[in-house]
């Protein structure tokens, strides 16, 4: 996977962690109001908790971030509450963000619900279940590099166990007729 954050205002937040899910192009992201190494670290958990240990360690591998100072407790990643390994986290060189592209493109999606120099909060980026709202309407959008198909559609159809842990944590596929991509889904 690669991580990243998304915010528009570095001092008040709110803040989105990301994940992609590279081999289906599937986008996982986790609400703070803060970004911290702390609150970073919770996000990370939270996306283990929601796969548990062995989904988990089946699916994510390796995890590329950027050198922010979010994310530098890569031990903490790495390791799972047990103490074994649950993955690798390797960075990507300085000033690279390209390293991660295929993360940094999914974010451009994000803009459509959430335009860089607007108050998040106002757009109604306000809880995990308004971000699951947007996460809902990104993955189920079809793309031209999934051959006309959806994130969830690959997902389901590679992944049936991981698609199901985010359908159980409130991600839902929508039908491709009902897919918008602006903030007016959260109104």
């Amino acid at each position: 996977i690669e991580m990243d954050t998304v915010y528009n205002d570095g001092t008040n937040g709110p803040f989105m962690q990301t994940f992609k899910f590279i081999d289906y192009g599937f986008l996982f992201a986790t609400f703070s109001t803060t970004k911290t190494q702390e609150d970073m670290i919770n996000g990370f958990e939270t996306l283990y908790n929601i796969l548990g240990d062995q989904l988990f360690k089946r699916y994510i591998i390796l995890t590329k971030t950027d050198r922010g100072s979010e994310f530098i407790c890569a031990n903490k990643f790495e390791t799972a509450p047990d103490g074994s390994k649950r993955c690798l986290v390797y960075y990507c060189d300085p000033m690279a963000s390209h390293q991660k592209g295929s993360l940094e493109n999914n974010h451009e999606e994000l803009r459509f619900f959430f335009p860089k120099e607007k108050n998040l909060y106002d757009l109604g980026l306000t809880s995990q279940q308004n971000l699951n709202i947007v996460l809902s309407h990104i993955n189920s959008y079809t793309k031209e590099k999934l051959k006309g198909k959806s994130a969830f559609e690959y997902l389901k159809f590679f992944a049936p166990a991981l698609y199901q842990k985010f359908i159980d944590f409130g991600i839902k596929e929508i039908p491709h007729d009902e897919v918008t991509l602006n903030n007016s889904v959260l109104k």
